[in-house]
């Protein structure tokens, strides 16, 4: 049976390499991302990011000897609660630097006693000292919502004599750069948290220093402080179903992670894995979620997952992101409406039309203008975010010159709505033509629904910590990556809510699971943390 690994997370780092596939398009991103300037690498959930921060950190490990790459996920983020207002800004300066000294440790350089005071604001001159501080901030901020905390952030240094330090740490070791690779940035719903970030980012500029990021399109806050064409490389990463070498790219994906039964179902039957390459739009983890449940490849049960991951699945988590983050449901709720109600039947409308009159013509396109309400905008950019939609241009002209953004609607979600999919998908996407747009004006009755942005979006930090104890109290069967056994093995040692889980550590999680091994405990752990923050974050 083939096992998708559906998250980096859950992938071992000597497995990564493994299963990579590398496009052109990734290549150039990786190269991008040893240069000594910034990185910002923007995709939407499950577009690869956090597998190609990896692949950067191991080209580093093996092809530049005098360069270090310390991995940063931020994925615990929403679950910090204090009294300090910049407490994200102490929490990711803690974070980093614990990180920082841990690869230093493993690369078996240690720092000096000038360094170390550098690095200590309380004037500790001992690594393990100063380690041990940091590891201890990290951890009360990452307790502190369990109950409202105030911590003592006296031991952290000034960004000033970080930058000190590490140019100090650089010169005695004969080291050139430290590339720090912040994945997971920021909590998308908590803006301050992303301005506090990219002020983060921005201090950390050196001649030693170089910062790369992940983040996602549509929904970061960069602040007054930081503007990306100016401050950064800016990179996206997209796949569009229209290159050349999309349909082979996707089949090394899905191959280097299959069985010999299913590679040989899907030489057998290509024209269906084909459907379902296009189908994703582009996105990874949507194909290999499909994949995962097909029982038997074939054409109708190939239909009937488009059908159900396209019509439903898709949407479902879309509007879930509205149920656990209570201050955004308006919008995210309207922005599903609107593509549902409106852009996906005015595009199956104009398909049947041309379909009527003869012409090879189809959309999965349509186009908003650039003065529309910027409720419609920022609902557009949720859906950008979980990948239902992609943003492909703007700046361009409509019918009477007007000007406005062009999106695509991943292809899955038109061709679900046939009756049988398959049959239609080569000549559907023959016909595709970009230039082929339905056009939402900026005074479309379409956005007649959506009240004033300010009452739409509500930031206030309390709607955002009741969200999160919600999630919290929530059961782990929410956790749709678990399996069943998983689910019944955490409930069986007494693990019934994501709070229970998250709760536990690796050692006690050990402890509990019966009759099962350390190793093979530690994996379950791996692979329930890496879901469990996923569905936390968004």
């Amino acid at each position: 049976m083939s096992t998708f690994y559906l998250r980096t997370e859950s992938i071992k780092t000597e497995d990564i390499k493994k299963l990579s596939v590398i496009s052109h398009q990734d290549k150039e991103i990786i190269k991008s991302l040893i240069l000594p300037d910034p990185c910002l690498l923007e995709g939407s959930r499950g577009t690869g990011k956090s597998f190609l921060l990896k692949l950067t950190e191991i080209e580093v490990e093996e092809n530049y000897p005098n360069c270090i790459c310390v991995y940063i996920s931020f994925n615990i983020s929403s679950l910090i609660k204090t009294d300090d207002h910049f407490q994200f800004y102490h929490w990711m300066l803690a974070k980093t630097l614990k990180a920082l000294l841990n690869n230093l440790r493993k690369k078996g350089i240690s720092i000096d006693t000038n360094s170390a005071s550098l690095l200590s604001n309380d004037e500790s001159e001992n690594e393990e000292d100063i380690s041990q501080n940091l590891k201890e901030i990290v951890k009360q901020y990452e307790n502190s919502y369990k109950g409202k905390s105030t911590i003592n952030i006296e031991a952290l240094p000034d960004i000033e004599d970080v930058k000190e330090a590490i140019e100090i740490i650089c010169k005695e070791n004969n080291l050139d750069r430290i590339y720090f690779l912040f994945d997971e940035a920021a909590h998308v719903f908590r803006p301050e948290q992303q301005r506090q970030f990219f002020s983060l980012f921005k201090d950390l500029r050196s001649p030693y220093i170089t910062c790369n990021a992940a983040i996602y399109p549509g929904v970061t806050y960069f602040g007054n402080s930081f503007e990306p064409l100016h401050d950064c490389i800016y990179l996206k990463l997209e796949r569009d179903i229209r290159d050349t070498n999309y349909v082979s790219y996707f089949k090394e994906i899905v191959f280097n992670q299959s069985d010999e039964t299913l590679k040989k179902s899907i030489q057998t039957h290509e024209s269906l894995f084909i459907t379902l390459a296009l189908s994703c739009g582009g996105n990874p983890r949507f194909l290999l979620n499909t994949l995962r449940d097909i029982s038997t490849f074939n054409s109708k049960n190939v239909e009937q997952v488009i059908k159900d991951f396209y019509r439903n699945k898709i949407w479902s988590e879309h509007t879930d992101l509205g149920e656990k983050y209570f201050g955004h449901k308006a919008l995210i709720d309207w922005g599903r409406d609107f593509l549902e109600k409106g852009v996906i039947p005015s595009i199956i409308r104009y398909n049947d039309a041309r379909k009527s009159s003869d012409k090879q013509e189809s959309t999965i396109y349509f186009w908003v203008h650039k003065d529309a309400p910027e409720t419609v905008k920022e609902a557009l950019r949720l859906l950008t975010y979980t990948g239902i939609i992609r943003k492909i241009d703007s700046g361009i002209r409509a019918t009477k010159a007007e000007l406005g953004t062009r999106y695509e609607v991943k292809f899955g979600c038109i061709l679900s709505l046939e009756p049988n999919p398959h049959n239609i998908s080569k000549a559907f996407f023959n016909n595709l033509a970009i230039a082929k747009f339905l056009e939402f004006g900026k005074n479309s009755p379409a956005y007649n629904s959506i009240l004033d942005l300010v009452e739409v979006i509500n930031d206030d930090e309390g709607v955002f910590e009741k969200s999160i104890s919600n999630i919290l109290l929530k059961p782990i069967s929410v956790l749709e990556l678990l399996t069943e056994w998983q689910k019944k093995t955490l409930n069986d040692a007494g693990i019934y809510t994501i709070s229970d889980l998250h709760n536990k550590t690796e050692a006690e999680l050990i402890a509990k699971i019966y009759n099962v091994g350390p190793v093979r405990a530690r994996i379950m752990k791996r692979a329930v943390d890496a879901e469990l923050l996923e569905y936390i974050s968004g």
